[in-house]
């Protein structure tokens, strides 16, 4: 079996990229060597005035691996290292991912969908997915747009971890419907002492508002509280980001502040768990704990100071306080179960949208509208908004909770040798910032809508490229130069 290492580059003459090169094609000879590994590395040299084509570039250096006779692929970033326990064998059934301990990110993988760096492929399933997409330019979006081709192929799937039950959902409309539970002795400690809220529900971004991009300023990211306390406000929420989030505060007003990336109107499990002993505060999402401490998204982050107390403020559910800073915002979506624990793991709140409301909007018994708490703590709601916003689901008696969409990985180290940021800094895209936020757009508003035919649009099929001549470069390998 032979290996082809596919490197996209540009030499720009400032050294930086042609150091790399130097310093990566050496280091996988003996890496690789060392571990018997037969491969030549094909470097996607782009030698026009065009903006880089990391997407082209990659696609051209497959394309001579594979004339070669190469047997399987690696998409390797030139600035990567590889140290011990990265695993470059044939990836099997489904291409994968062994750029996840990264220096850059102290060793730690950086989200749960992160698919770049060094990505391994079969020839079959690199040309089922169409290759990397051409319309991607400069920096950002070509490796998320590649593992979105994987998934829409069939390579990664959904799993449902949980199902549920469920004949009646608390439907919200993001505008008036949402529950307040008045504060009592049982719920005051919370979110000060140690505790734990779980939540079953799917949000969704309201009509009148847009999908948040980074680099669009004029989109402005927005929060739908599902459940809140006032103050400093206390909060899990869905956001326009396509995210779950929470948000949590000291006596000294320090902010600590976890998000996990899921995708609107799907149904999902959303834990906040506190533990005063250990100082410390875990968010999940499906259950998946998210090791990446130093990385973007983290599910478990540790806190000095003991937590902010609210006192004898209520609840929300569905929204947060008419006296929060900001004004009053609600969440769109359903909700099925509501959980609330201490720390003992007693249940100090429980709704259970079947048995805790009536299913008739009209039911005579219901004239209060209150929401039946079933932890016998008698931490009733009250509903706000109520009429037509509950519904019996006729065949929906089951909830499936379904994982989220993942890779396959082998956690390998890489070592990220220096050079000019051109990802995300401080929620800004650098190196060419307008370039980036057209990659973004075509990623989150034409392939996550499915509105690309990754068969016939744009990919590794329909790419247009002139080849000016291949070098051999470093004894054995081949230096590719291309023109888009």
């Amino acid at each position: 079996m032979k290996l082809g290492v596919c490197i996209p580059y540009r030499d720009i003459g400032d050294g930086v990229r042609k150091e790399h090169l130097d310093t990566l094609v050496p280091h996988l000879e003996k890496f690789l060597g060392e571990r018997n590994i037969d491969f030549t590395c094909y470097v996607g040299h782009q030698v026009d005035d065009m903006k880089f084509s990391r997407s082209g570039t990659k696609n051209v250096a497959y394309l001579e691996a594979k004339k070669d006779g190469c047997d399987y692929f690696a998409f390797h970033d030139v600035d990567m290292l590889p140290e011990d326990g990265c695993d470059y064998s044939h990836p099997g059934d489904t291409p994968k991912h062994i750029a996840t301990f990264l220096s850059q990110w102290n060793y730690t993988l950086r989200d749960i969908e992160y698919f770049g760096g060094v990505v391994m492929f079969t020839g079959e399933q690199f040309e089922n997915i169409n290759g990397y997409h051409m319309d991607y330019w400069g920096w950002g979006m070509e490796d998320d747009d590649l593992f979105w081709r994987c998934v829409r192929k069939g390579y990664y799937k959904e799993e449902v971890i949980q199902k549920i039950k469920q004949k009646m959902v608390l439907v919200l409309d993001g505008k008036t419907t949402y529950i307040e539970i008045p504060s009592t002795r049982t719920l005051q400690s919370v979110p000060q002492d140690s505790f734990e809220i779980e939540i079953i529900c799917k949000g969704e971004i309201p009509e009148h508002e847009d999908e948040y991009l980074i680099g669009d300023e004029d989109i402005q990211y927005v929060k739908y509280p599902i459940i809140s306390k006032r103050g400093y406000d206390f909060e899990i929420d869905f956001n326009n980001s396509n995210a779950y989030a929470s948000s949590m505060w000291d006596f000294k007003n320090k902010h600590y502040y976890q998000w996990v990336k899921q995708y609107q109107d799907k149904w999902t499990k959303v834990n906040l768990k506190s533990d005063t002993d250990k100082n410390q505060i875990l968010f999940t999402i499906n259950d998946k704990v998210l090791d990446g401490q130093f990385g973007i998204q983290k599910s478990k982050i540790r806190y000095r100071d003991r937590l902010k107390r609210y006192g004898r403020v209520p609840f929300y559910i569905g929204c947060n306080s008419p006296q929060s800073w900001g004004g009053q915002r609600f969440f769109k979506g359903e909700i099925a179960e509501i959980k609330i624990k201490n720390q003992y793991g007693e249940l100090l709140l429980h709704y259970d949208m079947t048995k805790s409301i009536c299913c008739d909007q009209d039911c005579k018994k219901c004239k209060e509208n209150v929401v039946k708490d079933l932890s016998g703590n008698d931490n009733h709601g009250i509903i706000h908004g109520r009429s037509t916003k509950f519904y019996n689901a006729p065949g929906r008696d089951t909830i499936s909770v379904k994982s989220a969409v993942v890779p396959d990985r082998r956690y390998g180290r890489m070592l990220c040798m220096e050079h000019e940021d051109e990802g995300i800094v401080d929620n800004k895209f650098q190196g060419d910032p307008e370039q980036t936020a057209k990659n973004e757009i075509i990623y989150r508003r034409k392939m996550q809508k499915d509105l690309i035919d990754i068969d016939k649009d744009s990919g590794l099929k329909q790419m247009e490229y002139k080849i000016d001549s291949i070098d051999t470069i470093y004894n054995r390998h081949k230096l590719i130069n291309v023109r888009f």
